[in-house]
């Protein structure tokens, strides 16, 4: 169990990570895109057209989209065949924005919820299940709260102990990333950044008291801190599921596992 430090952090929940192929002109000819029995004036017109692409993905490099809000925004056209999305992976692999997404996992429930999806860390397909920055939100809080979750998405929340179970029990191998900073007011106001990363993460689910089935390798700059508590029960300040046997680790320190 971890004690509370005075960080602002996330914790971000990895999937699969998508891309797609961009074809371009080579100094031996165009890739793919043109056909052997086309006119010289197609071959212009394409040409044009692909530098043309060319030119606003230049233009466009380095800008991140604005967020997408599928409570107020409408999915592209394009978008919408693919039906309900999985998992962040499958909701950004067209729109290749970040943002508010609805996802439903058939095994978890036959209706969707919202999460926080990242298109653009490490390759994107990632969902944010934490988020602590600025201690607006109680995080000391009874088990109902952490099975349900509690907060809001845009700002300090949790997402729920059932949803992680289902997230990290039914899509497959997940990833877990910890990203943390501190602001140190006192020097500057500079920025401290440090990441934590395992490539196999679950929990169990509630009948286990959601224990940390497993963190699988660590790689990062923040230390490992999960290691050893592979196979803890998750605790809260009114239910004790710790080893210890004289007192609640959860209020001692804050802490869950």
């Amino acid at each position: 169990m971890s004690k509370i430090i005075p960080w602002s952090w996330q914790l971000l929940l990895a999937f699969t990570i998508c891309g797609r192929a961009l074809y371009i002109p080579t100094p031996g000819g165009w890739v793919k895109d043109l056909q052997q029995n086309e006119t010289t004036l197609d071959i212009v017109e394409e040409m044009i057209r692909l530098q043309t692409l060319i030119n606003n993905l230049d233009e466009n490099a380095g800008r991140v989209p604005e967020m997408f809000d599928i409570r107020i925004d409408a999915l592209p056209e394009e978008c919408q065949v693919f039906g309900a999305a999985r998992s962040c992976a499958e909701a950004t692999a067209c729109t290749q924005r970040s943002g508010y997404y609805n996802i439903k996992i058939d095994q978890f429930s036959n209706a969707s919820f919202l999460v926080e999806c990242d298109a653009h860390t490490e390759g994107g397909g990632w969902t944010v299940i934490q988020r602590r920055q600025d201690g607006s939100v109680d995080f000391f809080r009874p088990w109902h709260d952490y099975k349900a979750g509690f907060g809001e998405v845009e700002g300090e929340f949790f997402i729920g102990l059932d949803r992680l179970h289902a997230l990290t029990n039914y899509q497959g191998v997940q990833e877990l990333t910890i990203q943390m900073e501190h602001l140190n007011e006192t020097n500057g106001n500079k920025v401290t950044s440090a990441q934590a990363k395992y490539d196999s993460f679950a929990i169990g689910a509630e009948f286990d008291k959601y224990n940390l089935k497993r963190i699988g390798k660590y790689s990062g700059t923040a230390g490992d801190a999960l290691q050893h508590h592979i196979g803890c029960k998750f605790s809260t300040k009114d239910q004790d599921n710790d080893k210890h046997a004289s007192k609640n680790c959860a209020e001692s320190y804050l802490g869950g596992w």
